[in-house]
């Protein structure tokens, strides 16, 4: 069974979130993997599992404090067996069978809660098998724990979890999101947004991952990698896919003639730095009432000095199409020094930052008292300038 319901309850998400493999079976709440201490005086694994009642969001249990063990007989650590282990047969589900039960009873005559009561014993089988071994865990963390049906991650999202985030989170269920250009920012903004439950990325962008990408991207290729010299959409959907499962890519440039292929997007970022056709994408977004951000950056070298500017260009589904088109860059006559190379992965990681968290307060998981369509970020003077199409515009500084 999955773990979409457990979640929902607070005992057993807490459980989850500690790290226990915990799943339901045959009625039982069943959490695996516990170490114990045989009577050989070595490490095995059991579970422990007592009979529940899932009702809608909630796991419930009577407040018996018994639970049952499968496995040999747990022992402590000079291999004697446990005093609370107490051979019983008890079935589980129709392929696991528990052969002792274990009775320990708390003072108050029980445990005040599903969570208290499964660490107790917890605690009780596995100490022995930690004096044997200091490395073993009971709690092997999320890799193997069974992840919500309704999540398109390979592993449960625990950090949510922890945060209390889950309500906030569904802002982006639903969302179907594109990223056209893959080079440096459009990289970091992929390392983002697959770390939230949307349903679906596109990765657009017609190149192959090389040396110099490496070193303005995120992560870190192996010699072996760059050598295959992949495309950069495979690169990243290979690497990302690791985590989120809706991650799908397109090895093309845009073009009028696949403008198409952005037409199912709920969201596109606009990351090539390329500007000859982002007029062109841009207005058909426009036409088709798909909210978008352009992202850029203008870099130069002053006194042997850096020096320039971020900018994050944002159209909603109500934007003016000839203000916003005004506000994306011309094709530059000449190239800039970022475009001769300058290894600069702190500004495309930064630039992916703003236009990410420009994103978020879009959907509403950020509070948002701007509303802004343009910001740009000045590295000589670590200012941020807000810009609306109302006219309203804003300036603060950014956070040194």
């Amino acid at each position: 069974m999955s773990t979409a319901p457990l979640a929902r309850d607070e005992d057993v998400r807490r459980l989850l979130d500690d790290g226990y493999d915990v799943t339901i079976t045959g009625g039982h709440l069943v959490v695996r993997r516990i170490p114990y201490a045989t009577a050989d005086k070595t490490v095995a694994y059991g579970q422990v599992a007592y009979p529940v009642t899932v009702s809608g969001d909630r796991v419930v249990s009577s407040t018996d404090h018994r639970i049952w063990f499968v496995g040999r007989a747990p022992c402590n650590e000079h291999g004697q067996q446990l005093s609370c282990a107490n051979p019983e047969t008890h079935a589980v589900d129709a392929e696991t069978a528990a052969s002792f039960m274990l009775s320990s009873k708390p003072a108050s005559g029980a445990y005040p809660s599903q969570y208290e009561k499964v660490t107790a014993y917890v605690r009780i089988v596995s100490h022995p098998a930690m004096a044997l071994d200091p490395t073993v865990t009971a709690t092997p963390g999320a890799a193997f724990q069974d992840v919500e049906d309704d999540l398109p991650f390979n592993y449960r999202d625990t950090a949510t979890s922890r945060a209390g985030l889950a309500r906030l989170n569904s802002v982006f269920t639903g969302q179907h999101l594109t990223i056209v250009g893959l080079g440096g920012t459009g990289g970091y903004v992929l390392d983002q947004v697959a770390k939230t439950p949307v349903t679906s990325i596109l990765l657009i962008d017609g190149d192959v991952f090389d040396n110099h990408n490496a070193f303005r991207a995120p992560g870190a290729p192996t010699l072996e990698q760059l050598q295959q010299r992949p495309y950069k959409v495979n690169y990243f959907a290979d690497m990302y896919g690791n985590m989120h499962t809706g991650i799908t890519a397109e090895p093309v440039h845009i073009t009028d003639e696949n403008l198409s292929l952005l037409d199912d997007a709920t969201f596109v970022f606009l990351c090539m730095d390329d500007a000859t056709v982002k007029h062109q994408i841009a207005a058909h977004l426009l036409a088709q009432h798909i909210p978008f951000i352009d992202v850029g950056m203008g870099v130069e070298e002053i006194d042997g000095k850096l020096s320039g500017l971020l900018r994050v260009t944002f159209a909603d589904v109500d934007a003016d199409t000839t203000s916003t088109l005004g506000r994306l860059p011309a094709p530059a006559e000449e190239r800039d020094d970022y475009d001769r190379n300058i290894q600069v992965a702190d500004l495309n990681a930064l630039n992916a930052q703003f236009a990410v968290g420009r994103w978020k307060r879009h959907l509403g998981f950020y509070a948002d008292a701007t509303a802004e369509h343009l910001a740009t970020y000045s590295i000589f003077t670590n200012d941020i300038v807000n810009e609306r199409l109302d006219g309203e515009d804003d300036e603060q500084a950014a956070a040194s």
